[in-house]
């Protein structure tokens, strides 16, 4: 198979293993993240950038160009988790699809079972539960060709947050639930705590943004304070071979 590249926004080409270089000195799989997502700010926001329907063949995209705010956490994650190109590829197919097996019927199209699947196969911990959180229900209804169906989850509202603040680690990758019906999560990004040791963090979010068009770095609070939602989940990323 050809080696995995694109072209980053300064037109150089990005490969999976030039970005993977530049993590080799980094100490953990939640430092390996900030700076990959660092890394791909800039990027260009596109919208469905996957390949595969009820009725077309579900291709693997491995793109590093541009991201949704999906492909961009899955893409961070499988970075960090990963020391070859290989294993990134392996790493990302089993990020986005049920028991890594490439289809429309096995991606995971809504974070809440995003979140659980990767939870179950040790690449996150699920942190919301704890002080400030409740537990909401959604009905997942929006994809044509997918049965509805409920689900439960806790998540942590907005004026809550300072009681959660310390189950937010280093980095964490965040869902922020929908008011829409038919839909759990209508946005994803990563969290990251700037000044870790001040008594009040600063809490960054790293985003692909469909408003700004590209992967942005930007306050959380400016985030929350323009969206409506009912609430926040969050989960620890985990490094390859710890189901803790």
């Amino acid at each position: 198979m050809r080696p995995v590249a694109s072209r980053s926004c300064n037109g150089r080409k990005r490969s999976p293993t030039t970005l993977l270089r530049r993590l080799r000195r980094a100490e953990g799989v939640e430092q390996r993240m900030r700076i990959a997502a660092e890394l791909l700010v800039g990027s260009p926001y596109l919208s469905n950038p996957l390949i595969g329907g009820p009725a077309e063949p579900e291709r693997l995209i491995l793109g590093l160009d541009a991201f949704d705010c999906v492909t961009f956490v899955e893409t961070v994650l499988a970075l960090a988790r990963s020391g070859s190109e290989a294993k990134f590829r392996l790493e990302l197919r089993r990020t986005r699809y049920r028991a890594g097996c490439v289809g429309w019927r096995t991606r995971l199209h809504y974070f809440s079972e995003w979140l659980q699947a990767n939870q179950r196969r040790g690449a996150v911990r699920l942190r919301t539960a704890g002080p400030g959180a409740r537990i909401i229900q959604a009905r997942l209804a929006i994809l044509e060709g997918l049965p509805p169906r409920s689900v439960r989850f806790p998540v942590v509202p907005r004026r809550s947050l300072p009681l959660a603040a310390a189950r937010l680690g280093a980095v964490s990758i965040v869902a922020f639930a929908s008011l829409r019906s038919g839909l759990d999560y209508f946005h994803t990004g990563l969290v990251v705590r700037d000044f870790p040791d001040q008594p009040v963090p600063a809490l960054t979010l790293i985003h692909a943004a469909r408003s700004a068009g590209r992967v942005v770095r930007e306050p959380l609070g400016a985030f929350l304070a323009r969206n409506r939602m009912r609430g926040i989940s969050f989960a620890a990323p985990l490094p390859a071979g710890d189901s803790r």
